[in-house]
């Protein structure tokens, strides 16, 4: 595994050919940026043809439940919501109580649920999404107990932004270690293919100094 700091700088000296000028139009902000959205993209394309995702992709990103929706994190964009592996509620009060798995139903599936067998007369607990809100029903009352947390088990667009991640420096960037190699040659082909075909910048522009001397 590697870190987003050690992806990044690979990333950024290999563009600028294993020096860092002084006038560099390279920042490591902008590196971190390509590296969120093309692991997404990669992501995408790597689960098209029926490839499972990796254990290493999921975060758990914690919340306590509101009544009016929680706001998460993007996720990564696969179809029927496939990001999310589960929606989680764990009692705070009770350190030793098994979490509890909440069923999720799509927004304009949550009539349907409320009014299920098993929703309706066993006033049991389920989440909804809808657009980047997250919604915790218990029957058909909106969930807001301040003494549980909501766990969040999903692939995010950006995994910086999750409760859980800590720093740049020493979280796991999450993607398999078998991916960052194509994740690095994407960002390079895609992005730097300007800057790593075009003559160097000579640092502090030096060849435009000497020129004029002559």
């Amino acid at each position: 595994m590697a870190t987003l700091n050690e992806i990044a700088y690979n990333i950024k000296n290999i563009a600028e050919g294993g020096v860092s000028p002084d006038d560099s139009n390279i920042t490591l902000r902008q590196v971190k940026y390509m590296v969120h959205y093309h692991r997404a993209n990669l992501l995408l394309q790597y689960t098209d043809n029926g490839r499972k995702t990796s254990e290493a992709l999921y975060q758990v990103d914690k919340f306590t439940p509101i009544k009016n929706g929680i706001n998460i994190n993007s996720f990564v964009g696969f179809n029927d919501n496939r990001a999310i592996r589960s929606v989680a509620l764990r009692s705070t009060t009770n350190k030793d109580e098994d979490f509890d798995l909440l069923p999720l139903f799509k927004e304009h599936d949550k009539m349907f649920a409320q009014n299920s067998r098993f929703i309706k007369h066993g006033n049991k607990r389920f989440a909804t999404i809808q657009e980047n809100k997250l919604f915790i029903y218990e029957g058909s009352y909106l969930f807001d107990d301040s003494t549980f947390t909501i766990e969040l088990n999903a692939i995010f667009s950006d995994p910086t932004k999750v409760s859980t991640y800590i720093d740049d420096d020493t979280t796991n960037y999450p993607i398999p270690q078998e991916l960052i190699s194509i994740l690095t040659e994407t960002i390079l082909s895609k992005e730097f293919r300007v800057i790593m075909t075009s003559p160097a910048d000579t640092p502090n522009n030096q060849v435009d100094e000497k020129t004029e001397r002559g």
